[in-house]
């Protein structure tokens, strides 16, 4: 966010490119809401490029919604690593269960969600690498509980959302 010499917050108009108040609800340039239109960049006033998603001078989004975060499951679509269905989970593991598992022998913690194979080698991924890859599996782990309460997971998901 930008700020004048007046310590005020500051955006330009995505319509005309004026420089205006952060929270004005018309520019007083155009008339336009200054959150409408895709000519100007609001936060720096340079002119953007036709379908551009982000401003070439200060990076900053163009999306209408949000004014810096850009959101890229929006762009690229939902990153994951595995072939899940996306179907719903009709017998979801319990956390006490899961906990259980994984202090006993994480790869049947993974069996009960359909990723048998992926839990033993998690396990030869740990004892290869003298125990650092377990940091890794306990954080697919809790990623993998959480995932799998509402749906059911492929053999391969690694860290799911």
């Amino acid at each position: 966010m930008q700020y004048n010499q007046k310590k005020e917050k500051i955006m330009y108009c995505k319509s005309c490119g004026k420089e205006g108040h952060a929270d004005a609800v018309a520019c007083l340039g155009c008339g336009v809401p200054p959150l409408k239109g895709k000519s100007f960049c609001n936060s720096c006033g340079d002119p953007t490029g036709e379908g551009a998603v982000i401003c070439i001078k200060c990076g900053c989004s163009l999306n209408a919604s949000s004014s810096k975060n850009i959101d890229v499951n929006k762009i690229i679509g939902n990153v994951s690593f595995g072939s899940s269905t996306g179907e719903a989970n009709p017998n979801p593991v319990e956390s006490g269960t899961a906990i259980l598992w994984f202090l006993l022998c994480y790869p049947i913690g993974y069996s009960q969600w359909g990723q048998s194979t992926k839990g033993w080698v998690c396990v030869l991924a740990t004892f290869i690498t003298g125990g650092f890859a377990g940091v890794l599996v306990l954080v697919d782990y809790i990623m993998c509980y959480n995932a799998q309460k509402t749906r059911k997971l492929g053999d391969w998901d690694f860290f799911p959302k």
